[in-house]
Parts: structure tokens; C-alpha cells; sequence
């Protein structure tokens, strides 16, 4: 918590590298008025989950295997739809 936005560039990347998964999302909440509380990148590591879907789906877009959006949803919220979408 409290780390500068540039910290966590590139950090995705390496949650999508860990063995075994096979979604990967980083929820970031950054200091800018007006704008979604949270923005959530995403990244797949297999062909068969669209995570443009998942983002498509709270208003943001993306590629197959990266996409993102912004959200005033609770972390739990987040999690639970991104779960959902990955089920699919």
C-alpha cells in the first residue's frame, strides 16, 4: 500500500509467469480524482481464456490475452466477477 503508480509496472507480468496460472490480475487504486477508484489490468498465459471478455464486460477492452478497465467496485466485487468470467 502507498506505492507510486511506476512501482507497479511490469508487476502483472510476473504474476502471469508464476506456474500453474492461468489469469492473472492486478488491482491498482490510484491517487486521481474523477476517475475510476480502481484500475484493474489483466493478462491470460493460456489461448483459451479471452480476458477482453472479462474486461468488455466492466466497460474496458483490450486483447485476448491483455485487457484492463476502471472501476468504482469494492476489491471483493473485482474478484468475484473476475472469477465468474473466468469460468465461463
Amino acid at each position: 500500500m502507498g506505492a507510486a503508480e511506476p512501482y507497479s509496472e511490469g508487476i502483472i507480468d510476473y504474476l502471469r509467469a508464476v506456474e500453474g496460472a492461468e489469469i492473472a490480475a492486478l488491482i491498482r487504486e490510484p491517487p486521481r480524482e474523477g476517475t475510476p477508484a480502481r484500475k484493474v489490468s489483466l493478462r491470460s498465459s493460456v489461448d483459451e481464456l479471452d480476458v477482453s471478455a472479462i474486461a468488455r464486460a466492466f466497460g474496458g477492452g483490450g486483447h485476448r490475452q491483455a485487457a484492463g478497465f476502471g472501476t468504482d467496485l469494492s476489491i471483493d466485487e473485482i474478484t468475484a466477477r473476475i472469477v465468474a468470467g473466468a469460468a465461463r
